[in-house]
């Protein structure tokens, strides 16, 4: 430490020129450096989803996502596997363990994905989806037009603007809510057919082999084959046919494939041709000030760690250059906006940081009356700042709000290094001298004096601070061992804290002296007493003596904020960790009855749209229904999200409640008002492995058939449930919904010749479609699918009488070769680990958890079941007592290490457990202020108290360490002693740290502060409980130590007004002589307010020889520096002259007319 510090003075200008570099480059890079609101919380996950619209759940489940499993099953690294089958879509989440890469996870994941076909072809095929950042959605974008069609406008969105989105850096998706797909559809009417002698396998392979190419294999186009080339003798022409088939007219003029022959009928004759779009899985509904109708929503997502306002930028701009090509369209991009909030956020944390900086430089230069030594602690303030926050950048971190957060809590302890580093400078300048005239004892120049003096004030304040250091580094170890996403979120934070502390600690080591070398050494030799610190001496000396004489009254303080600490206990698990965000956009999320249907879902958005609408403050206001073709809604048409832009000019909280009451005028669907952070959080994936969540027991039961999971769910809840400590065991069936059930009769079915096949295929055909082919079109590919008319199968009653082609020729209902009925069904199928389940949940009172597991699991494993059937016992209630068990061992450990490194640091085991024990109380304000304000203990308040006990063990160590000098030099009150002299630094420290966060919390909760204003809430409290703690309480309990119980060198302390150690003792109009013992400098500096200042230097090894000058008038403030192994005692008898005096007693007495100061 004293070689860092030294050849940090000896190459002062380069040290302070490379900081302003480092300062510059900083600064400069941190201004393309990520933004976003939250840390990438989710474990490394790859997503696979296979649409196919049209099928049931049920049908999704066994041909497609059971196969899938299937082939996905034990993956490399594979940590769970997970799927949801829903109307039309299947989605497969695999979640690998921790620390995988992403990117090799999808590598291993497409390498069985490319094995082979695992899915028939009843849909898309199975796509991968973009790795998405945990809150994905960059930006909304609407789409609407009154003269451009839909069909052309969803073109438009899918072949124009969806591309160039694309190609923004930082876009990993675009979504399309609400595509409406252009298709030639050839629409067939069974009975039409019949009447003409016409089949519907005609009607399929004739627009099939119409077509280029086709993806039935059943028809020739299935081969379209290669147009070719000739060559002539000097060049070579390919071939290409060029398609005479783009509208509906071309389509139908096409002639009838027939065995033999040439028909005379036309496809038009027996069919109807049109331009539509197939059936939707979602739709969208934009509402605005000039009315409610049918729009486009364009989802933006975003590449984990990507900027999210270099991704809003890109987009706004790729938009602005599409803009010409959009005339009629109207382009909404303030759906959402994630930027919005980003820039209200860095604009009220800027100006609330600028303020709060500026009000801690007036405090600064107020104390010491100094600008030069305000502009030291800027550097020393801003710079470890700077420095933290570039690391981050260049590691490719992105700065969230739990970053910042992890920036403000360590200013606890950046403004106490500043402060106690400006301290030490100017007591050991003052103490070297400002005149460059000055001759040092031994003869070294002013500079290498001044130099020498700022080491040794420096390293009587940092060898305590090192230990502090230590625990401080200590102390956040049990953050980082928080399982799940909640230490996905806290570990950024408590990264970001402790870098900057260790950057803090290095300015102070390095930048800080070398700049105060240069910018204070012409500081003015006569300098009195700053106002501010007769004041706070003054102060103390009025307060501290009563109480540290009275030890009953110190126990009483003691007592009352060992009370006040208590009251952090019951914040613990009252809420969630992180606040609701100030964000003005806001989504209600609607979940209708199942089997609501699409066109009733968007009447219900249309309405409550359009009264939301007139809510004042809401400015724009869209829904989004269902699904969207690679979207992140696994859901069916019956749920809905409608998106709520609020005004910036708006009260948010008033603009809510009227939200709130639109929403009661819809009693009949459940809703939620959420920010997109709440809903991205429960969306989340957890964390551990235990399939019964936060649910006290749970067995899970496997199995394959619902009928049977039911009867045997039954079977072990009774077993269960009997069992000691058990109550109320239960489970659910999945949700059901109608849906139309066809059981075909094979017997019936083969008097017509048709097998169950033949009716599926044909009912597919005619209620869901079929495409057959596709056709191009200036860049762009569209489909032709053959079709019932919309009259065929609008009810049960039109589907029942569908008509089927049979071998003979003749055509047959529906209903007289099958029962078509309408039944329930499972709304949505989960799968856990490739199987379905059952969960038999129950609670467990008066019993250990995990011997319960243990007996249930025991129990469980005696029934019977049936074959391939099996379950399984867990708590996740168990699991997280365990995790928090966990913790507090670590906790445990953490504490012992505290001591260990206190007693290190004291050499004495009841100084070591005094301040161990007084650090709760330190916390007291902090839990107060929490309380009063209303907080629950978010990761803002839990971070701010670990703040306040960085600054706590600081000023601790320092008192203690300093009383313990005194007490091996014999002072009588040693802890008294050391409390006053560190009265002013540390009551610099704190008031200054509360002058820079209390521009955070005056506002109250705006954008940006969610976190960081109680985290100021709870560093305010604390910081005045630590200051009172450390000045009052300590002094008082920590009494009089023995010299013989030090074991400590009496050199290196932290004085009351500048820094130092030993000090030169004076009487009034005194100069006390100052005497140095062997292989120890003292140093000390006499100022009388009316009076000169007087020096006293030595540093001789053995003859204790000191040198005095200066006749001083009026008590003399005591101030110095001093390092060493041996012993260095003040002495003689001083007289006003200035003249020297030499010790009246032996050595390590004390003489002296003059009184202690």
């Amino acid at each position: 430490m004293r070689w860092l510090i030294s050849s940090s003075l000896r190459l002062a200008a380069a040290v302070v020129v490379a900081a302003l570099v480092v300062l510059a480059l900083g600064i400069g890079s941190l201004r393309h450096a990520a933004v976003d609101t939250l840390p990438e919380f989710l474990p490394p996950q790859v997503q696979v989803q296979t649409s196919a619209v049209g099928l049931s759940t049920n049908e999704v489940e066994q041909l497609i996502t059971v196969p899938m499993e299937d082939q996905l099953n034990g993956v490399a690294f594979l940590d769970h596997m997970r799927s949801q089958s829903v109307p039309g879509l299947s989605t497969i989440q695999l979640t690998f363990k921790p620390g995988t890469d992403v990117y090799q996870a999808r590598q291993l994941v497409q390498e069985r994905v490319s094995q082979g076909p695992a899915v028939v072809n009843v849909g898309t095929p199975p796509v991968m989806i973009q790795p998405l950042s945990a809150e994905s959605r960059a930006m909304m974008i609407g789409l609407s037009s009154t003269s451009v069609s839909p069909l052309n406008l969803s073109t438009l969105a899918r072949w124009r603007i969806r591309p160039r989105l694309l190609a923004v850096p930082g876009v990993a998706n675009v979504t399309i809510w609400g595509e409406r797909d252009q298709q030639l559809q050839v629409l067939v009417d069974p009975a039409t057919l019949h009447a003409h002698g016409t089949t519907l396998t005609q009607i399929i392979n004739t627009a099939g082999d119409a077509m280029w190419t086709s993806p039935l294999t059943f028809v020739e186009a299935s081969t379209p084959g290669a147009d070719g080339f000739i060559d002539t003798p000097n060049q070579r022409l390919s071939v290409q046919h060029i398609l005479p088939i783009s509208t509906p007219q071309e389509l139908a003029r096409v002639p009838l494939e027939v065995d033999t022959g040439i028909s005379k009928l036309k496809l038009g004759d027996v069919t109807t041709v049109v331009e539509d779009h197939p059936a939707l899985a979602g739709d969208a509904v934009l509402t605005s000030q000039a009315g409610t109708g049918t729009g486009f929503l364009l989802v933006v997502e975003k590449f984990p760690g990507a900027n999210t306002l270099a991704v809003d930028r890109g987009v706004q701009q790729a938009m602005s250059e599409l803009s010409p090509g959009l005339a009629g369209v109207s382009v909404d991009t303030q759906v959402y906006r994630p930027a919005s909030y980003l820039h209200s956020a860095l604009h009220n944390l800027g100006w609330a940081g600028v303020a709060g900086l500026v009000l801690l430089m007036l405090w600064i230069g107020l104390v010491w009356r100094s600008w030069r030594v305000a502009v030291v602690a800027f550097v020393g303030i801003g710079l470890p700042l700077v420095v933290a926050a570039w690391v981050l950048e260049l590691r490719g971190e992105t700065f969230t709000l739990l970053t910042f957060s992890g920036l403000a809590v360590a200013l606890a302890v950046v403004v106490d290094d500043a402060v106690s580093a400006v301290a030490a400078l100017q007591g050991g300048l003052d103490a070297a001298g400002a005149d460059a005239a000055v001759t040092i004892a031994d003869g070294r120049d002013s500079r290498e004096g001044r130099a020498h003096a700022i080491t040794e004030a420096l390293l009587g304040v940092r060898r305590p601070l090192g230990f502090a250091l230590a625990v401080i580094l200590l102390a956040g170890v049990p953050l980082l061992l928080v399982p799940g996403s909640n230490g996905d979120l806290t570990r950024p934070m408590l990264f970001t804290y402790l870098l900057t502390v260790l950057a803090a600690t290095a300015v102070a080591l390095t930048v800080t002296p070398a700049l105060g070398l240069l910018l204070l050494r012409r500081a003015p030799e006569q300098r009195s007493t700053p106002p501010v610190v007769r004041w706070i001496r003054t102060g103390y000396d009025r307060v501290g003596p009563a109480l540290v004489g009275r030890r009953g009254v110190a126990v009483g303080l003691a007592a009352v904020l060992g009370l006040a600490a208590l009251a952090i206990i019951p914040q613990f698990g009252s809420g969630g960790l992180l606040p609701v965000l100030q964000d003005r956009t806001l989504i209600v999320q609607w979940s209708a009855a199942p089997g609501t249907s699409l066109p009733a879902m968007r009447q219900i958005t249309q309405t409550a749209g359009a009264e939301l609408q007139r809510v004042g403050g809401v400015t724009d206001v869209a829904s989004d229904i269902g699904q969207a073709l690679m979207g992140d809604q696994i859901v069916d048409v019956d749920k809905a999200q409608t998106w709520i832009t609020v005004s910036g000019s708006a009260s948010l909280g008033s603009t809510r409640s009227a939200i709130q009451t639109v929403l009661g005028h819809y009693p009949s669907l459940r809703h939620q008002l959420l920010t997109y952070s709440q809903t991205s959080l429960a969306q989340a994936p957890r964390s551990d492995t235990d399939p019964g969540g936060s649910a006290p027991l749970t067995v899970r039961l496997y199995g394959t058939d619902w009928a049977t999971l039911n009867t045997e769910a039954q079977k072990l809840a009774g077993v269960v449930d009997h069992l000691p400590g058990v109550s109320g065991a239960s489970f659910r069936l999945p949700t059901q919904e109608p849906s139309i059930l066809i059981n075909t009769n094979v017997d019936n079915a083969a008097k017509y010749g048709l097998k169950p096949g033949d009716i599926r295929r044909a009912t597919a055909v005619l209620i869901s479609g079929i495409p057959v082919g596709s056709y191009y079109q200036q860049q762009q590919i569209f489909d032709v699918a053959v079709w019932s008319v919309p009259s065929d199968r609008s009810n049960l009653g039109e589907i029942q009488n569908l008509l089927l082609d049979t071998p003979s020729g003749g055509v047959v209902p529906l209903k007289d070769v099958a029962s078509v009925t309408v039944a329930p069904a499972p709304k949505e199928v989960d799968h856990d680990q490739a199987s379905r389940y059952l969960d038999i949940t129950a609670n467990v009172r008066g019993q250990d958890l995990s011997t319960t597991v243990s007996r249930v699991q025991n129990a469980v494993q005696g029934v019977a079941l049936p074959l391939g059937y099996h379950a399984e016992a867990s708590s996740g209630l168990n699991e997280q007592q365990n995790g928090a068990l966990r913790i507090i061992l670590v906790v445990l450990g953490c504490l012992i290490g505290t001591l260990l490194l206190f007693q290190a640091a004291f050499r004495n085991w009841s100084r070591a457990a005094l301040l161990l024990l007084s650090l709760p109380l330190s916390l007291a304000g902090g839990a107060l202020t929490a309380l009063f304000a209303g907080r629950t203990l978010t990761a803002g308040t839990l971070i701010g108290f670990l703040g306040v006990f960085a600054f706590a063990v600081r000023g601790g160590l320092l008192v203690l360490r300093r009383a313990q000098q005194l007490d091996a030099e014999g002072r009588p009150d040693a802890a008294l002693a050391a409390a006053r002299e560190a009265s002013v630094p540390l009551v610099a420290s704190a008031v200054g740290l509360i002058l820079l966060v209390l521009p955070f919390t005056v506002r109250g909760d705006i954008a940006g502060t969610e976190l960081v204003r109680p985290l100021s809430l709870v560093l305010i409290g604390g910081v005045i409980t630590a200051t009172v703690v450390t000045l009052l309480l300590l002094p008082a309990f920590a009494g009089q130590g023995r010299r013989d119980e030090v074991g400590l060198p009496p050199g290196g302390g932290f004085d009351g007004d500048f820094g130092g150690a030993t000090p030169a003792v004076a009487g009034a109009g005194q100069a006390g002589a100052g005497q140095a013992g062997a292989g120890q400098a003292g140093m000390g500096f006499v100022a009388g307010p009316d009076g000169p200042s007087a020096t006293a230097l030595g540093d001789r090894p053995g003859d204790g020889s000191g040198v005095s000058s200066g006749d001083g008038v009026g008590a003399g403030a005591v101030d110095g520096t001093g390092t060493g192994t041996g012993s260095g005692e003040v002495g003689g008898q001083g007289r006003g002259d200035g003249s020297s005096a030499e010790p009246d007693g032996p050595r390590g007495s004390r003489g002296g007319e003059g009184e202690r100061s």
